[in-house]
């Protein structure tokens, strides 16, 4: 793929250039670094020169079958001319500007400006593109006539229902696409210095997402389809603070608000396998409502007090209210079901939200200092409840709702935190810390949980070449207001705890260690065991274990000359147990029970070599990260077991390697050349989203798009050419 940057960008970095280049500002900070993968950091080679601009070509080259899509995830890396980045900015006795750009002309471009009037004003502004793109090998049978609706051309449909024809015989007809959504970013911010110790904050904020994404609906278990959903969402964020401050505290009052705003609130697509309504056989087509338009508006206080004895006070508070008012859909859009009448045409729903947050810090001896926290979050839904007599299930039957109204759901979290830190003698350090926390909440089946923590520490750095930490966390988490009715209600097993609220001891030994054997090489390394225990629980998940360790070593001779390496082993496991049973006898026999054994395990090795100057006028890097991870589920029956065999399935594999070597050759003080080259190795198995066993749109009478996981390998070459004054 070929891409031009765009003439207006081109004009507009020639302009600033021969702008800047009539100007010669005052030595100061040198600029950020570019922020365009994957070129490095722009180094000035004096003092004085630290605006520059950077551009030049990027060509990559992929093996067959890559997946391009998913290496460019999260940004924009196609061929062609590149102005990866620019800097600039002026300095006066009085004020400074300054502008940046990165990658400009491509989907993830950034441009942002900055004034500030010393000691009165500052002002920024960012323009920045955020692409996610999710595939270039997606296929679909919907067309889009119109925002929000996906249809499929009705003679299929009609050849489907009356068996003229097969979904897998028709899904040769369905039309490539790329599946992408971009994010765009403005960003605005306003500091005002009203008086010495007065401040006025603004900011504002919009962000717009727009394209697709993945998305699934379904008619029933057997008729499942995944859509290519249209995006078209707008959040704008306003928030503003007055801020008032002097020797002895600091009081600060604001507002925050956000407001979304969904283009698209309504979906409807076709049913593939049909081209009628029936009350028995489902509709011709499905609607699902999709992110409704909702409001945030919030006022905060905060305050700080100094207090004697080296002790200072804090308090911050914040209330909410949280709104949405949108148009129900009924509850079905098959016509051949009876209808009728929601409660109430409008959600109108509300929640009132208030969080504290209070500190209290003192320092009573030079040696010890303690620390008191206390928040609370308290969540209301103050929405009344929505009546319900009758529901539909798939879009087929009606059925009686037994609860005759829906379940609304309030959270309050109180939590206390203290900490006393030590130090008894010099380069040592002591700390003991306790959290307290208590959460209840509504329509769970277990309304308040307690959970206790402690934790220690201590801290060694009274040598020149050794430093060491240690770690210790305790935590018991116990539920209390156990409702078995909510989980039968449900029909879940009465044993079940779900795993946010179970009841559980959390236990967590780190260590750090860091040697500094010479003055130009140290090592460092880590140890982490933590254990998660769930007994008694029935079912859910029963324990959790968690092993890591890392070394690493770093080699500095010279100033021109640096080195580092680093490889981290982790290791996770848990164990989960079920029962395969439908209502009735099977629903309390103890052979239909089985457990899952998640195996986890991941390696990462990294290192680095910089050579700055190592040879006269040349800049030359070396890195390497190579990551690979290995996920197995084992499944495990009782020895008097009804269930029949397990077939175990394959283990899920991932590896990534990346290198790059960077050089960068000064032809004069202000004129760089540079190259790059940059390898990029995904593989990967994944016996649930790979082609292999993704190999059809029609699975087999599920409607897929066939976006599937991939590997990709990826050589990139970069020219460039940096200009600094």
């Amino acid at each position: 793929m070929m891409t031009r940057t765009p003439l207006w960008t081109t004009a507009f970095l020639a302009l600033a250039v021969a702008a800047a280049a009539q100007e010669k500002p005052p030595a100061q900070e040198k600029a950020s670094a570019p922020q365009a993968p994957p070129a490095a950091p722009a180094a000035a080679p004096a003092e004085d020169l630290t605006n520059f601009i950077d551009f030049g070509f990027r060509g990559t080259i992929y093996t067959d079958g890559s997946d391009t899509a998913r290496h460019q995830r999260y940004r924009d890396l196609r061929n062609g001319l590149a102005a990866d980045a620019l800097r600039y900015s002026k300095d006066t006795s009085s004020r400074r500007y300054s502008v940046e750009i990165d990658h400009a002309g491509y989907r993830d471009q950034r441009y942002a400006a900055s004034f500030e009037e010393y000691g009165s004003l500052k002002a920024s502004f960012e323009w920045n593109q955020v692409p996610l793109f999710f595939s270039e090998h997606t296929r679909a049978l919907y067309t889009s006539p119109a925002p929000g609706v996906l249809r499929i051309d009705d003679p299929i449909q009609s050849g489907i229902q009356t068996l003229a024809t097969t979904l897998p015989a028709v899904v040769d007809q369905a039309v490539p696409f790329d599946m992408r959504i971009r994010r765009h970013i403005a960003d605005f911010r306003l500091n005002y210095l009203a008086s010495p110790n007065v401040d006025l904050n603004v900011l504002v904020r919009q962000t717009r997402k727009t394209g697709s994404q993945p998305w699934a609906g379904t008619f029933g278990f057997g008729n499942s389809v995944e859509l290519a959903t249209p995006v078209d969402t707008r959040t704008t964020e306003l928030g503003t603070t007055l801020e008032w401050s002097n020797d002895r505290g600091m009081l600060r009052a604001g507002y925050d608000g956000s407001f979304f705003n969904n283009h698209i609130e309504t979906l409807v697509w076709d049913n593939p396998l049909r081209i009628t309504d029936s009350s028995t056989s489902g509709p011709y087509q499905g609607r699902m409502a999709l992110w409704p338009d909702s409001t945030m508006n919030t006022g905060t206080v905060m305050g700080m007090l100094k207090l004697p004895a080296r002790s200072r006070a804090t308090a911050y508070v914040s209330v909410g209210r949280w709104s949405q008012d949108e148009a129900l859909l009924p509850f079905t859009i098959n016509t051949a079901l009876p209808a009728f009448s929601l409660d109430r045409g409008t959600a109108d729903l509300t929640a009132h939200v208030v969080a504290m947050h209070y500190t209290f810090t003192s320092r009573p001896a030079d040696t010890v200092t303690f620390i008191a926290r206390y928040r609370t979050y308290d969540f209301e839904n103050t929405s009344d409840p929505f009546l319900v007599t009758n529901t539909v299930s798939y879009d087929t039957s009606v059925s009686t709702y037994s609860p005759g109204r829906n379940h609304l759901f309030d959270i309050d979290r109180k939590t206390f935190d203290a900490e006393l830190s030590s130090t008894p003698m010099p380069h040592t350090a002591l700390r003991a810390g306790y959290t307290r926390e208590n959460i209840g909440q509504t329509f769970r089946h277990t309304d308040t949980t307690k959970e206790n923590k402690v934790r220690f520490s201590a801290d060694l750095t009274g040598t020149s070449w050794l430093t060491l930490r240690g770690m210790y966390e305790h935590s018991k988490r116990t539920g209390s207001g156990f409702d078995e009715q909510v989980l039968d209600d449900l029909g879940e097993q009465t044993s079940l705890r779900q795993f946010d609220i179970s009841d559980r001891i959390y236990d967590r030994v780190t260590a750090l260690a860091m040697i500094t054997a010479t003055a130009s090489i140290s090592f460092n390394g880590h140890v982490t065991i933590g254990d998660d225990d769930r007994e008694p629980t029935g079912f859910g998940v029963l324990e959790g274990r968690t092993r890591s360790y890392s070394v690493g070593a770093d080699y500095v001779p010279s100033e021109t000359v640096s080195a580092g390496i680093a490889y981290v082993w982790e290791k996770f496991g848990t164990i989960q147990r079920s029962r395969q049973a439908n209502p009735g006898e099977q629903f309390d026999d103890p052979t239909r029970d089985w457990t899952t054994r998640v195996r986890e395990r991941a390696d990462t090795l990294s290192g680095s070599l910089d050579l700055i100057k190592y040879w006269p006028r040349t800049d030359v890097r070396f890195a390497y990260d190579y990551s690979k991870a290995d996920s197995q589920y084992l499944y495990e029956l009782t020895p008097d077991t009804t269930l029949p065999p397990v077939v175990q399935l394959p283990s899920v594999r991932n590896r990534l390697q990346t290198a790059t070597v960077d050089a960068r050759y000064y032809l004069t003080r202000r004129t760089a050349v540079g190259v790059m080259y940059w390898f990029d190795k995904y593989e990967v198995r994944d016996f649930a989203t790979e082609p292999e066993t993704l190999n059809s749109l029609a699975q087999p009478s599920f409607l897929i798009l066939g976006y599937t996981t991939r590997p990709y390998t990826a050589n990139t070459l970069v020219g460039r050419v940096t200009y600094f004054w």
